[in-house]
Parts: structure tokens; sequence; C-alpha cells
């Protein structure tokens, strides 16, 4: 999958909105935004990927691909999340297999 051109991850989303919603919320698990991006060769700008790109990009691991349909990682169509202890273990796993 990975043609040595680029590199996925995973980055938090910083809004100002999301920051006045965590003011005072000692408690934010969950209000979090992230989002899977790719990085090509040669430039640092992350380019964040949407949910019907990742199923493209995920097209030969079915597994990985119901659980984004199933909302086990609930990613909606822009391609944000919100990460918490059960979906974090997915995000890895899709990070591992667009690397590899």
């Amino acid at each position: 999958m990975n043609d040595n051109q680029m590199n996925y991850g995973i980055a938090e989303k910083h809004s100002f909105k999301d920051t006045l919603r965590n003011i005072g919320n000692i408690a934010a698990v969950g209000t979090h935004r992230y989002y899977f991006y790719v990085e090509h060769e040669g430039n640092a700008s992350q380019n964040k990927i949407s949910k019907n790109d990742l199923l493209r990009l995920l097209v030969d691991n079915k597994q990985l691909q119901n659980q984004i349909l199933a909302n086990e990682l609930n990613i909606d169509k822009g391609g944000e999340f919100t990460m918490g202890i059960v979906n974090t273990c997915i995000a890895q796993n899709i990070i591992s297999y667009l690397n590899r």
C-alpha cells in the first residue's frame, strides 16, 4: 500500500470551538477530535483523509473496512473521529496497515 513516498498518521484537530468546549472540563475524554492524514515525501503538509478515501485505501483489508462501516471507530464523512480506550487499537491497526 505504501509506495515509500507517502506516510500515514493520526493528528489531533485543533479548533477554537474545541478549545472553548474543553476549558474547565477535567474529564474531556471523547471531546478531542482526530483525523487520519497522509504526507507526501518532500512536502511537510498533512492532507486529511475522508472516510470514503480511507475505505478505498483499506480495500484489501475487509476486517478494518468492516470496523469502520460498523461505526466501531465512529468516523464521520470528513474523516474526523474521537479516540477512546476501545477504538485506539483500531486506529493504530489502520496506520500500521497503511504504512506497511
